[in-house]
Protein backbone atom coordinates (compact mmCIF):
# COMPACT_ATOMS: atom_id res chain seq x y z
CA UNK A 1 0.00 0.00 0.00
CA UNK A 2 1.16 3.39 -0.68
CA UNK A 3 0.88 6.33 1.85
CA UNK A 4 0.19 10.05 1.70
CA UNK A 5 2.70 11.70 4.47
CA UNK A 6 0.85 13.91 6.12
CA UNK A 7 3.39 17.49 7.15
CA UNK A 8 2.97 16.59 10.80
CA UNK A 9 4.92 13.77 10.42
CA UNK A 10 8.02 15.69 8.70
CA UNK A 11 7.74 18.36 11.01
CA UNK A 12 7.47 15.96 14.20
CA UNK A 13 11.06 14.12 12.25
CA UNK A 14 12.86 17.07 11.78
CA UNK A 15 11.98 19.29 14.79
CA UNK A 16 11.54 16.40 17.42
CA UNK A 17 10.14 18.69 20.21
CA UNK A 18 7.90 15.61 21.27
CA UNK A 19 9.48 12.60 22.20
CA UNK A 20 6.60 10.06 21.34
CA UNK A 21 5.84 11.64 18.16
CA UNK A 22 9.34 11.63 17.21
CA UNK A 23 9.76 8.10 18.07
CA UNK A 24 7.32 7.18 15.63
CA UNK A 25 8.10 9.62 13.10
CA UNK A 26 12.18 8.38 13.42
CA UNK A 27 10.39 4.87 12.46
CA UNK A 28 8.59 6.02 9.54
CA UNK A 29 11.31 7.31 8.09
CA UNK A 30 13.75 4.35 8.62
CA UNK A 31 11.10 2.73 7.06
CA UNK A 32 10.95 5.29 4.37
CA UNK A 33 14.17 5.35 3.30
CA UNK A 34 14.72 1.66 2.66
CA UNK A 35 11.31 1.66 0.88
CA UNK A 36 9.86 -0.86 3.41
CA UNK A 37 6.89 1.81 3.70
CA UNK A 38 5.77 3.80 0.36
CA UNK A 39 4.79 7.05 0.52
CA UNK A 40 3.92 10.00 -1.11
CA UNK A 41 4.32 13.64 -0.63
CA UNK A 42 2.64 16.08 -2.03
CA UNK A 43 3.35 19.47 -3.36
CA UNK A 44 0.84 21.37 -0.83
CA UNK A 45 2.55 19.44 2.18
CA UNK A 46 6.11 19.95 0.68
CA UNK A 47 5.13 23.54 0.63
CA UNK A 48 3.52 23.58 4.39
CA UNK A 49 6.36 21.08 5.97
CA UNK A 50 8.81 24.40 3.94
CA UNK A 51 6.59 27.28 5.39
CA UNK A 52 5.95 25.84 9.05
CA UNK A 53 9.79 25.09 9.64
CA UNK A 54 11.25 28.06 7.99
CA UNK A 55 8.70 30.81 9.32
CA UNK A 56 7.17 28.99 12.76
CA UNK A 57 10.35 27.30 13.92
CA UNK A 58 12.52 30.05 12.35
CA UNK A 59 15.05 27.53 11.22
CA UNK A 60 17.27 28.53 8.38
CA UNK A 61 15.94 27.90 5.02
CA UNK A 62 19.51 26.24 3.67
CA UNK A 63 18.99 23.42 6.47
CA UNK A 64 15.35 23.49 6.11
CA UNK A 65 15.87 22.91 2.04
CA UNK A 66 18.65 19.84 2.74
CA UNK A 67 16.23 17.87 4.89
CA UNK A 68 13.35 18.25 2.50
CA UNK A 69 15.81 16.91 -0.50
CA UNK A 70 16.93 14.57 1.55
CA UNK A 71 13.66 13.53 2.24
CA UNK A 72 12.47 13.39 -1.10
CA UNK A 73 15.51 11.17 -2.48
CA UNK A 74 14.48 8.29 0.21
CA UNK A 75 13.66 4.75 -2.08
CA UNK A 76 10.24 4.78 -0.30
CA UNK A 77 9.40 8.06 -1.36
CA UNK A 78 7.26 6.95 -4.45
CA UNK A 79 6.68 10.42 -6.12
CA UNK A 80 6.74 10.20 -10.23
CA UNK A 81 7.38 14.26 -9.51
CA UNK A 82 10.63 13.74 -7.29
CA UNK A 83 12.84 15.69 -9.75
CA UNK A 84 10.20 19.15 -10.23
CA UNK A 85 9.77 19.07 -5.78
CA UNK A 86 13.88 18.71 -5.80
CA UNK A 87 14.30 21.51 -8.31
CA UNK A 88 11.50 23.43 -6.60
CA UNK A 89 13.60 23.44 -3.28
CA UNK A 90 16.36 24.68 -5.38
CA UNK A 91 15.03 27.25 -7.34
CA UNK A 92 13.85 28.92 -3.64
CA UNK A 93 17.37 28.58 -2.46
CA UNK A 94 19.13 30.19 -5.00
CA UNK A 95 16.73 32.21 -6.95
CA UNK A 96 15.12 33.39 -3.13
CA UNK A 97 11.64 33.10 -4.56
CA UNK A 98 8.45 31.69 -2.80
CA UNK A 99 7.55 27.99 -2.86
CA UNK A 100 4.57 28.51 -5.01
CA UNK A 101 6.59 30.95 -7.81
CA UNK A 102 9.55 28.14 -7.71
CA UNK A 103 7.16 25.52 -8.64
CA UNK A 104 5.71 27.27 -11.43
CA UNK A 105 9.35 27.43 -12.55
CA UNK A 106 10.46 23.90 -11.96
CA UNK A 107 7.47 22.78 -13.55
CA UNK A 108 7.86 25.16 -16.28
CA UNK A 109 10.99 24.40 -16.93
CA UNK A 110 11.42 20.44 -16.82
CA UNK A 111 8.00 20.01 -18.32
CA UNK A 112 8.20 22.43 -21.09
CA UNK A 113 4.76 24.45 -19.96
CA UNK A 114 4.42 28.51 -20.47
CA UNK A 115 3.98 30.63 -17.81
CA UNK A 116 1.44 33.29 -17.49
CA UNK A 117 1.96 35.69 -14.30
CA UNK A 118 2.26 39.50 -13.24
CA UNK A 119 4.72 38.05 -10.56
CA UNK A 120 8.77 39.23 -12.00
CA UNK A 121 9.83 36.22 -10.55
CA UNK A 122 7.96 33.82 -12.13
CA UNK A 123 8.53 35.86 -14.92
CA UNK A 124 12.74 35.81 -14.96
CA UNK A 125 13.17 32.19 -13.72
Amino acid sequence: MIYLLDTNIIIRFLVGDDENFLEKSTAYFKDIETAKLQVEILEGVLMESFFVLTKFYKLPKKDVILDLKTIISFDGVINVNKTILYETLTLVETKNIDFVDALICAKSKLQGYGKLSFDNDVKSC
